[in-house]
Parts: C-alpha cells; sequence; structure tokens
C-alpha cells in the first residue's frame, strides 16, 4: 500500500506542475482491485472520477488476442489454417519486391497468411514507415495504423487492404497493426457474428465487464488530449467517437474501457481463469519473434523484450501493452499483480511518458 501511494503522490505531482491532465491508476491481485483518480475530466473542469471510461486505443490489442483464442479453444479457428478460407481477399497476396520499394514491383507470397501471423504482427501488413509509396497508399485509402477505427465497414476495408502488395513475407517481417484489424474481420466472419457479439459472448459477458466495448456514454469519457500545431494542448474528439456503434469495431484500436475492467481482462493473462484455458494463454504469453522481427519491431516492443499474441513480452514474466492516447496495462504472471495507468492525455504531450512509466513502480 505505501507503493501504491507513492506512486499515485508521483501522478498527482505532475499534475500540480501542469504536465498530466488527469489520471486513474490501480491494481489487481488475488481478485481484489485499488483505483485512485486524479487531476480533472478536462483543462479547469471537475475532478476524475475512478469508474471514468477511456478510448484504450492499442490497449485493444490484448483484447483482441484473448479473443481469438477463445474461438480457437472452440474450434472455430485454428492457429496455422490459412486466413483466406474466410478472407478471400488475401487469397494470392503480391509482396513488395524491396522493402519500401514500388507498388507495381512486387512478387508472390511464398506461403499463405494465417491467424498466428496476425497475433503476432508477421502477416505482412502494418506500419511500414513514413515515405514509402506503400504508406502513402494506405493514408490515400484511409486504412493506414493510427489510434482510431478505419472509417470504412469491414469488407470496403478488406478489398483496399488486400488490392496492395504486402510489405514483407508472410511470417519474415513485422508490422504492427493492421493485422489487428484484420483478425476483427477474420473472427467475425468466422464466427457469424460480430466483433462486439463475439466479445459479449465469450469475454466481456463471462467476466461480468459491463464497460469494456465500443460505445460508451459520451458524459462517462474525459477529454482527451494531444499536442496542437503551436505545441499547446489540443483537445481530441475521442468523446463523440464512442455514442454510436462504429462501422468498423476495430481489434487494433477500437474499445473503451474503464481502468477497473482493464485490470480485470489482464487478470486473464495470468492463467485464463474462467474464459481461457492455461495452455492458450501460455501460448499468447510467449514470445514468437525471431532475432530479425524483432530487430524491426524496435521503437514499439522495448529492447530485451519480444512479442507474443497481442501483447509484449518483458523478462520475468510481465506482459501487456500501451495505447498512443497515453493508456498502458500489464501483469505480472509470477505474482498475479496487474496494474494499469489510463491518462487523459496522448503519448506526444510531455509528462505522458512519465505517468505511464508509474505502471513499473505498480508491478513491484
Amino acid at each position: 500500500m505505501e507503493r501504491f501511494a507513492s506512486v499515485t503522490e508521483g501522478l498527482d505531482a505532475l499534475v500540480d506542475a501542469g504536465r498530466l491532465t488527469g489520471y486513474v491508476c490501480g491494481v489487481r491481485q488475488d481478485g481484489r482491485s485499488r483505483i485512485v483518480a486524479g487531476g480533472t475530466r478536462s483543462l479547469g473542469g471537475p475532478a476524475l472520477d475512478p469508474d471514468a471510461v477511456f478510448p484504450l486505443s492499442s490497449n485493444t490489442k490484448p483484447v483482441g488476442g484473448v479473443l481469438a483464442l477463445t474461438l480457437v479453444e472452440l474450434g472455430v479457428l485454428a492457429l496455422d489454417d490459412p486466413v483466406a478460407t474466410h478472407l478471400p481477399e488475401l487469397s494470392a497476396p503480391r509482396v513488395l519486391a524491396r522493402p519500401g520499394g514500388p507498388l507495381d514491383q512486387t512478387v508472390p507470397a511464398g506461403r499463405p497468411i494465417t491467424l498466428r501471423h496476425l497475433l503476432t504482427m508477421t502477416a505482412g501488413v502494418g506500419w511500414v514507415g513514413e515515405g514509402s509509396a506503400l504508406a502513402d497508399a494506405m493514408s490515400e485509402r484511409q486504412i493506414a495504423p493510427g489510434p482510431y477505427a478505419p472509417p470504412m465497414a469491414p469488407d470496403e476495408y478488406l478489398r483496399l487492404l488486400g488490392a496492395l502488395p504486402l510489405a514483407d513475407q508472410p511470417g519474415q517481417g513485422w508490422n504492427y497493426h493492421t493485422g489487428s484489424d484484420v483478425l476483427g474481420v477474420l473472427l467475425a466472419r468466422a464466427a457469424g457474428a460480430t466483433v462486439s457479439e463475439l466479445l459479449a459472448e465469450h469475454v466481456t459477458g463471462p467476466l461480468g465487464l459491463a464497460d469494456c466495448g465500443f460505445t460508451a456514454d459520451p458524459d462517462r469519457l474525459p477529454t482527451s488530449y494531444g499536442v496542437g500545431p503551436d505545441g499547446d494542448l489540443r483537445a481530441l474528439d475521442t468523446r463523440i467517437r464512442f455514442d454510436h456503434p462504429p462501422r468498423f469495431e476495430s481489434l487494433a484500436c477500437g474499445l473503451a474501457s474503464t481502468v477497473a475492467d482493464y485490470l480485470t481482462i489482464l487478470d486473464v493473462l495470468v492463467d485464463g481463469g474462467t474464459v481461457l484455458g492455461a495452455r492458450y494463454v501460455e501460448e499468447m504469453a510467449t514470445d514468437h519473434l525471431t532475432p530479425r522481427q524483432r530487430a524491426a519491431a524496435e521503437g514499439f516492443v522495448a529492447p530485451g523484450c519480444g512479442y507474443g499474441f497481442q501483447v509484449e513480452i518483458r523478462p520475468d514474466g510481465v506482459v501487456g501493452w500501451a495505447g498512443g492516447l497515453g493508456t498502458i496495462g500489464y501483469v505480472d504472471r509470477r505474482t498475479g499483480r496487474c496494474a494499469a495507468v489510463f491518462t487523459t492525455q496522448s503519448y506526444d504531450v510531455p509528462g505522458t511518458a512519465d505517468a505511464l512509466d508509474s505502471v513499473w513502480e505498480l508491478l513491484r
């Protein structure tokens, strides 16, 4: 408890110094949670509540990993089956002949894309940096990686993505984000249900979670801030993004949640609990990357760490992930201790990284 108090004092100091607008942090262990809030819902606004709902951005990805493995456990999908069975748009992909090369210089894919590739970000789709022809083409089509869900319906998204070449041969490179959006389309088509229906049936429903989903009461979402063109804080439009069901239910960045609900999801990564068998939790929490892929993941995955199924694998059994809009959640699988820090400002705002780094102290 002294450590928890020390962390919240540090977060409050960031608030008092004007480097953090608001936060909710919490820990969970042995079925008990402790959650504290600080700062305000908006600049100059009322105090932030511990049960505030935050946009998860990339903290959505581990939830998608859990959902995918529940369907594998049920036999709906297999990790190494080609995804083209359900995603014909990806049945005959072409691959750039050289990294960053022109879109019209391609070679056939040497193997089919599988569910395992999507879960490990090794399918050949995703972040390719800036300035390349592929990056420009994804941006023009509004399917580039980012903090918000694609603006089109899933079928149109797959049509646009499938018309572009892969950045790498399936199973060879590491490209962030896009595979998680493809994952959601795959799960929905394979199971014959929407992603939100699948989450309710297999994850949030069994766990009793009422505040993790693709929609939320805007009055419960604080204002999120980023850095504006002049360097000042700029209010983002995150609150209005959750007041209606999205066209695309993104498993890359589309969920919102309270800290309490997210801690319960992190708890699944200890032993699976009531929603996932221990065998699949172990596979999710195992590093699946080659040395080359680890090098490609630099800048996303911390040095000395690996990547499992939609989670970073840190030393000594610590797994989890963070979100670009200012959230982080990890669990120490040895002790069963889960920790999360959700803030009201994106990673590019000075002070956010310091706030999120307090998660490591909470895990101790």
